[in-house]
């Protein structure tokens, strides 16, 4: 069955961070709710991983780091059934494939591909980014690390792909991806993936309590 995708889900990418941090507030949330202590040490190695990836490394560590992140980011799943399960939860966590949003549905694809198919490269892009203050704006000179090539092609290496997305959502996740990486860069966009799955998780676990 071909999974059913909520692209309004989908987050909007309009700046980019200056501190390692969770978006909208999972950060706080992960910490009072620390009984869910595996899936906090997961998902802060996931974002340390993400967050490392920037255009001083060379290109095989960005591509080093990404798979790291995703592989933090994929383990979050089984670290939740068990966090759930130790808490006495009735209710089971959420798993990626319940998920509407096609983001977090890319990156199952993608650390899939880049563990059982192949590499994803980096490469830099350079573009302009710029800084508000209450003199104005100023443009600044940016080269976003971003995915070497095109991304659809990296989501269908997955075994996953054909199976379970139309190609119509397997174009859709692709372009997202590939549009959104180009101001800021690939991490805000997996950052903001990775956050939107653990808000999943702490909905489900708030639910349940």
């Amino acid at each position: 069955m071909k999974k059913k995708l909520n692209y309004s889900l989908l987050p909007s990418i309009e700046s980019m961070n200056l501190f390692q941090k969770f978006e909208d507030g999972v950060e706080g949330i992960l910490t009072e709710s620390h009984p869910l202590s595996e899936v906090y040490e997961r998902a802060r190695a996931s974002l340390m991983f993400f967050w490392s990836v920037n255009d001083n490394n060379e290109n095989w560590l960005n591509s080093a780091y990404i798979r790291a992140g995703l592989n933090e980011f994929y383990s979050l799943e089984d670290a939740a059934r068990r966090d759930f399960k130790e808490l006495g939860q009735k209710k089971s966590a959420v798993e990626i494939k319940q998920s509407g949003n096609p983001l977090v549905h890319a990156m199952y694809l993608l650390r899939h591909s880049n563990v059982h198919a192949t590499v994803a490269r980096t490469k830099l892009h350079p573009t302009t980014v710029y800084t508000r203050s209450d003199s104005g704006e100023t443009a600044h000179n940016y080269s976003a690390v971003i995915l070497d090539g095109n991304t659809q092609d990296y989501l269908q290496r997955s075994n996953e792909a054909n199976n379970y997305y139309t190609p119509e959502d397997l174009t859709k996740m692709g372009l997202w991806i590939d549009n959104n990486q180009m101001v800021f860069g690939v991490r805000e966009v997996f950052i903001r993936g990775l956050s939107a799955y653990c808000k999943e998780l702490l909905s489900a676990f708030q639910t349940a309590a």
